[in-house]
């Protein structure tokens, strides 16, 4: 792609044409056929050795043209073994017309096959009634769920099929079956002043004569310094943290190193936890206010009490640790392979402040039931982070319920609609407040914080949501929040201030389901306890901000 600083409106004035041009990966049109009956197409698998025949019916008046007629065998199914269409998530609504001949009613299931599909619990399955008569049938993309409850993916569609779940081979006759709600980014002027609110998003295409030379491009503005387009909006870090860290040397690391001891410090204040346009670099105390914040911190509780839990302890490793299985389990699918370089001392969630009179040895081995008990570990030599679920040593290795890799030198973020150690599918590692930062005078990254509800829905960076309530005054997985400028700190000890400051100047990332209002802090005993301090503070004293002009 060929990148031009040039304004439209000077390209306009030398007489080319400036229109819109759909960007690469993104819908051109408002709807998408799964399967086109209208053009002839029929289902592509048939579940039973093709005892089920489906038949095209030219002139089906009950449905107002073609139909394709699908008289079941008992416990058959009928559908797409190479879906057509594989990224569904832009589209709204799935929507398909169906008649029912006869005078009961039929239940289908409408079975969906994603790339995160390993077994039933892992795949979608949507209830189809149909009554007698013509049903119009219309599933909402965004309510779809695996049978377990997780999210599926949605961008990789593999296969669909309709199965007869009742066994009683009805007679059916299918219409289209169509995605649709996605529309086009509406196409600007061509010149004039309204050209200079460009929408990042957007190609543009140029066409016309410079000289005698003739131009057909397609332009896509981007912000200078961006990896990638952003929204315009109050959008920056902070150069004198960048410089800062750029600055320090970071020791040589020839053997893993606990978090909490003066080596360790020195390591993580030279380490750049992703890049400087990364969202838990940026500055947030300028970004507008969340039209629905009110009811968001009322539906966490403006009146319950900050806390903070020691809790994120980490492991800093050498760039040649050994690499080593981890055996996975129940979030297996939505968990990046392995080997792991974790060492022999890799600390357990909430070690050692919350387990007196234990052994690291003790902690990793102990077994909690379903608790946390997470682990981070940090190549801060090659920039990597490790993150682990319910860790536990055993006699035949290391294992966990999920594992997350991040890339610190990237923006990259977890695959759509996959978790991580977090229920949010974000790193822990760049949320936690560390003693260097305290020392320093304030904590120079967004934190984590966990609240009893969230809504079924996530916002970037987070790509993970984890309840079934749709309540819109609830907080999504993702969610920014930030300390109100007014909000006087004046009153605090220096530890708690240099907190404070950056949850006016970072804000927080609502991460997880937990106890209303905590963050996370390393279980590091050289930081005081902050408790009494921090129960002053009263949700009240939050707001919701969002990435917008």
């Amino acid at each position: 792609m060929i990148r031009f600083r040039i304004p439209l409106m000077l390209l306009a004035a030398a007489g080319l044409i400036v229109t819109t041009a759909s960007t690469p990966g993104q819908a051109p049109a408002s709807k998408a056929y799964l399967l086109n009956v209208s053009k002839g197409q029929t289902f592509s698998a048939i579940g039973s050795d093709d005892k089920t025949k489906p038949e095209l019916v030219e002139d089906f008046k009950e449905l107002g043209g073609k139909a394709l007629k699908v008289a079941f065998f008992k416990g058959d199914s009928v559908g797409d073994r190479v879906a057509k269409v594989k990224n569904w998530k832009p589209f709204a609504t799935l929507h398909v017309n169906v008649f029912n001949p006869g005078e009961d009613t039929v239940k289908l299931g409408l079975n969906i096959f994603h790339a995160r599909s390993t077994n039933y619990n892992t795949r979608i399955e949507v209830p189809v009634v149909l009554k007698p008569g013509k049903n119009e049938v219309t599933i909402a993309i965004d309510d779809l769920q695996n049978t377990n409850g997780s999210a599926p993916a949605l961008t990789d569609i593999h296969k669909w099929y309709f199965a007869d779940s009742e066994g009683k081979g009805p007679t059916l006759y299918f219409g289209d079956m169509v995605l649709e709600g996605t529309e086009a980014p509406a196409a600007g002027p061509a010149v004039g002043p309204a050209v200079g609110g460009l929408n990042p998003l957007v190609g543009y295409k140029i066409k016309g004569k410079v000289g005698n030379t003739d131009i057909d491009l397609t332009i896509t503005p981007f912000v200078v310094g961006q990896v990638a387009p952003v929204t315009p909006a109050q959008v920056h870090g902070d150069a004198a943290r960048l410089e800062r860290i750029r600055a320090a040397k970071m020791p040589k690391i020839d053997k893993p190193v606990l978090f909490d001891t003066p080596q360790a410090d020195a390591i993580v204040s030279a380490l750049e936890v992703f890049p400087p346009d990364n969202p838990w670099n940026l500055v947030v105390e300028d970004w507008p206010l969340h039209p629905n914040s009110k009811n968001i911190i009322e539906s966490i509780g403006a009146s319950k009490k900050f806390r903070y839990n020691a809790d994120m302890g980490y492991v800093l490793v050498p760039p040649d640790q050994k690499k080593i299985d981890v055996k996975l389990g129940s979030a297996s699918a939505e968990s990046d392979k392995g080997p792991y370089p974790v060492p022999d001392n890799t600390p357990i969630e909430g070690y050692p402040a919350n387990y007196k009179g234990l052994t690291l040895d003790e902690v990793q081995r102990k077994e909690e039931g379903d608790i946390d008990r997470h682990a981070l570990v940090v190549d801060p030599t090659n920039r990597m982070l490790y993150e682990f679920y319910q860790m536990r040593k055993t006699d035949k290795g290391w294992i966990a319920s999920g594992a997350a890799i991040f890339d610190l030198k990237s923006n990259k973020l977890r695959p759509d609609g996959w978790t991580s150690a977090d229920a949010a599918g974000l790193p822990i590692f760049p949320a936690t407040v560390r003693y260097d930062e305290i020392k320093r005078g304030m904590v120079e990254h967004a934190m984590r914080v966990g609240v009893g509800k969230t809504r079924r829905s996530y916002v970037s960076p987070a790509t993970h949501y984890a309840s079934k309530d749709t309540n819109e005054n609830l907080p999504r997985m993702g969610e920014r929040l930030r300390l109100k400028k007014d909000f006087d700190i004046s009153g605090f000890s220096p530890e708690a201030q240099a907190i404070l400051k950056g949850l006016k100047k970072y804000g927080m990332f609502v991460a997880d389901n937990g106890l209303d209002w905590t963050i996370s802090v390393a279980p590091d005993s050289r930081i005081p306890l902050l408790h009494e301090e921090f129960s002053k503070i009263k949700g009240s004293a939050f707001e919701v901000v969002e990435r917008k002009p």
